[in-house]
């Protein structure tokens, strides 16, 4: 088992990973990688990789996904925020956000929010042959007319399962 981070660990320090590991008596290994920064060759390959709340922090979310593929032996567990626009859910959508290397100008730390659509597609791309949608955010259709009231688009969580 490998734990990677960069940002979080930069940031807010690796203290409570440490010594969450060290009060569990975890084995884990951990890297201080960014998922654009993965290599198969260098730390393996895995039968499971969670890739929990990473995806709308990524900088370049399309090549860390092949690069989240690479490592991918059986299952990869994807949970992240997804966009909730008002119309045109169903379109690959992922709106820009400057991200987590501006953080302290914005009032947001996100990169970029996929639609459930446009993450489903953009996993297949990287080379997922099977990509099944888990969970779509609660409270959807609430979130959509808020969107429409507030000319914003709404996120949400989704989770969805990814095979090679």
């Amino acid at each position: 088992m490998v734990a990677i981070d960069r940002f979080a660990w930069d940031r807010y320090g690796m203290d409570e990973f440490l010594a969450a590991r060290e009060r569990l008596g975890s084995r884990v290994e951990y890297q201080h990688l960014d998922a654009h920064d993965l290599d198969a060759n260098e730390i393996g390959r895995f039968d499971l990789v969670l890739f929990l709340g990473v995806f709308y922090h990524l900088r370049n979310p399309l090549a860390a996904l092949e690069r989240i593929a690479s490592i991918t032996e059986r299952l990869l567990i994807c949970e992240t925020h997804v966009l909730l626009p008002f119309i045109h859910e169903k379109y690959p959508l992922v709106p820009f956000f400057p991200g987590d290397e501006r953080a302290d100008e914005q009032t947001y730390d996100l990169c970029g929010i996929p639609t459930m659509t446009a993450l489903t597609e953009m996993l297949k791309f990287a080379g997922y042959s099977s990509v099944d949608v888990q969970y779509r955010p609660s409270f959807r259709y609430w979130k959509k007319l808020l969107a429409l009231v507030t000319t914003r688009p709404q996120s949400g969580r989704g989770i969805v399962h990814a095979r090679p």
